[in-house]
């Protein structure tokens, strides 16, 4: 009997374990990590909630590229204080300038929030589509980069809300930073230097030149030291050699990356006159990788250039200048390493047609109902069909009205612009066709493989006309086009979390204005923020965001002396403090959980929890507002504030 007592218990045991295995692979299964949100042909949700203040004062100046806070929910996944601002640099300036607030979105999880990530995602990007008819240019380019094996970002359509409203079909994209380098080199433990290449990144050496287009995401390097030795050996390759510079890239990385914007007549690129939309990734012992970036004008989008030749795969420069593409391919085992990349690409574009259908008929629903597009439906349809003119190209219009309706009867454009002119309507069906076309005969000797001296390579897309053989001159807008940058954050002071009380005191007011569409550039003066005018601006308003939001006062921010002074209930009770005012003795007091601040207008003494502290400048009145220097919130409150003279904007975060 006990025998059998003994065999039970071990039978149950065995069960308990055997279930309790598989409990636990069940829960390791369902544990998500951020790459299960860019699931492949998907079509996700993404709201953004923001306080309507906050969002008013982004449209206001989308130029400046400004961090509010908002609540983020990706595909049911939500993230409270997140950050988010206008991203771009010839779209974000042609939107800004239109009727359109179909802005690009860059989404950061942990600006308000240290350490904060959406399942080990540190960033976002949330693309509009805009100079991209076909809305699937981007996505396209970046799957043919995976099917190739390169490291790039990951991927999804999404349909965005902001505060509940839709905006419109977009392409939610993987940003890269130190997340992205994490999950595609495996790099956790020993982080490199990852590097943004903004335009007139050639990566010509020059002796003393400080490589600013080289803007530094994630490390240490600030002198960029390791990113000139890689330059310096690039450039220092002795032609048909290959020297030691394996030693300081990732070779592959780089031909794939030209094989495919040459495949793909992606020109808004390295290959292109701006020479930029690209990352380098440093590694812990010095090597780089070339990471693409940026694919809304691929397929033809800056031109079809279906007939640049393979060994001089540039449109709109000269090759001479740039050592990645001439340099690489001046070696006989990289250019063919190369020309196997290309055929790779042929191969996997035999069946593009088919792709692109299947791409239709799970975007089509989305892109109908989107109220805010830049093109039309017809448009949209036109960008991915074949035509009997295939070797067309024309320019897209500027129209200020629409007269396309959805079925609902209602026009999808309210009136608004729907593209810059910037950009071609050619489909990319056609452009493909035309470009597999066009390298057969390359590969057959058919047609030249060196193409630099035609019409149309060497003379770039900056200003003028371009000819592109067969197809229509395209007139492309004159002049260079700049980034927009962020205002760089000094150091400062900072607060714990504070929260922000509908609470109200009529007898202490506060500031406001949010006219105009400035660009910055960082001016930090310690003395309470000189705002010195330098004829930049549009307006002269100063504006304050405390931890992302914007603060509204009765009475505006005043300049005295080179110290600027700020209504100080408002930001007392942004802060999260009870503010009594004591008109007898002209004295007001913030109490805020255990501290209790007391000042007199006049006097130059504030108390802190009964201690004497000194001001820079006594506070006074003005317009019934008690008004004091901002510099006292850094000072004794801890917090951290930074000065942008151009945009006039006082930012202040906590710790």
């Amino acid at each position: 009997m006990l025998k059998k007592f003994t065999a039970v218990i071990s039978c149950i045991a065995i069960i308990l374990t055997v279930f309790s295995g598989i409990s636990f692979a069940a829960k390791e299964t369902e544990k998500q990590i951020y790459s299960d949100i860019f699931e492949k042909d998907k079509v996700i949700d993404v709201k953004i909630a923001i306080d309507e203040a906050d969002l008013a004062d982004m449209r206001a100046y989308p130029k400046n590229e400004e961090y509010h806070t908002a609540n983020i929910t990706i595909d049911e996944i939500s993230v409270e204080n997140a950050g988010i601002r206008t991203k771009g640099n010839m779209t974000l300036s042609s939107i800004a300038d239109s009727d359109s607030d179909r802005y690009s979105y860059r989404v950061k999880f942990n600006k308000y929030v240290k350490g904060q990530k959406l399942l080990g995602l540190n960033e976002m990007v949330l693309n509009s589509g805009y100079c991209d008819p076909s809305y699937m240019r981007e996505y396209l380019h970046y799957e043919y980069l995976r099917r190739l094996g390169m490291s790039v970002p990951e991927t999804v359509f999404c349909n965005l809300y902001i505060n509940d409203e839709l905006v419109g079909l977009y392409l939610g994209i993987e940003a890269l930073d130190s997340s992205f380098v994490e999950r595609a080199f495996d790099d956790a433990e020993e982080m490199g230097n990852l590097y943004k290449m903004e335009e007139g990144a050639n990566l010509t050496y020059k002796e003393n030149e400080d490589y600013s287009y080289a803007d530094l995401k994630t490390g240490m390097d600030t002198e960029r030291a390791g990113l000139k030795e890689f330059i310096k050996a690039l450039n220092n390759m002795p032609e048909g050699e290959k020297s030691d510079i394996e030693k300081y890239l990732d070779v592959d990385s780089a031909l794939k990356y030209i094989a495919s914007n040459t495949v793909l007549c992606n020109y808004d690129s390295y290959s292109g006159n701006m020479h930029h939309n690209y990352y380098l990734d440093e590694d812990k012992d010095g090597k780089f990788t070339v990471i693409p970036w940026d694919f809304n004008m691929s397929f033809g989008g800056m031109g079809e250039g279906s007939t640049v030749g393979i060994d001089t795969p540039v449109n709109g420069g000269s090759i001479d200048n740039l050592p990645l593409i001439k340099n690489l391919l001046s070696v006989p085992e990289y250019k063919e390493r190369y020309y196997g990349y290309i055929k790779e690409l042929m191969t996997m574009l035999e069946d593009f047609e088919t792709r692109v259908a299947e791409l239709k008929a799970v975007i089509q629903p989305y892109v109908e109902t989107d109220p805010t597009p830049f093109y039309s439906f017809e448009e949209f349809e036109k960008a991915i069909t074949k035509s009997i003119e295939s070797d067309r190209m024309q320019a897209i219009p500027f129209p200020t009205e629409s007269t396309t309706e959805n079925k609902d009867g209602k026009n999808r454009h309210n009136g608004r612009p729907r593209s810059s002119g910037f950009g071609t309507s050619i489909s990319i069906i056609d452009c493909i066709a035309n470009r597999l076309e066009n390298l057969k005969k390359q590969f057959n000797g058919e047609m030249d493989k060196d193409t630099s001296n035609q019409s149309g390579n060497r003379n770039g897309f900056g200003k003028g006309t371009l000819d592109f053989g067969n197809s229509k001159s395209l007139q492309m807008p004159d002049g260079e086009f700049k980034p927009y940058r962020m205002p760089q954050m000094s150091d400062g002071f900072k607060l714990p979390d504070v929260n922000f009380p509908n609470g109200n005191n009529d007898n202490i007011p506060q500031i406001n204005g949010n006219n105009g569409k400035p660009s910055q550039r960082p001016h930090n003066n310690r003395d309470g923020f000189d705002s010195r005018n330098n004829g930049n601006n549009e307006n002269s308003v100063i504006r304050v965001h405390l931890n992302g939001h914007i603060i509204n006062f009765d009475t505006n921010p005043l300049l005295e002396d080179g110290t600027t002074l700020i209504g100080y209930r408002a930001i007392m009770e942004a802060l999260g403090a009870e503010v009594m005012w004591d008109n007898e003795t002209q004295t007001v007091t913030a109490v805020k959980d255990n501290t209790t601040i007391k000042l007199t207008i006049g006097s130059d003494i504030v108390y802190v929890n009964g201690k004497a502290q000194t001001l820079l400048k006594p506070p006074k009145i003005v317009e019934n507002s008690a008004m004091i220097p901002v510099y006292f919130v850094s000072e004794q409150l801890g917090m951290k504030v930074v000065w942008d003279d151009n945009a006039k904007l006082i930012t202040i975060t906590s710790k």
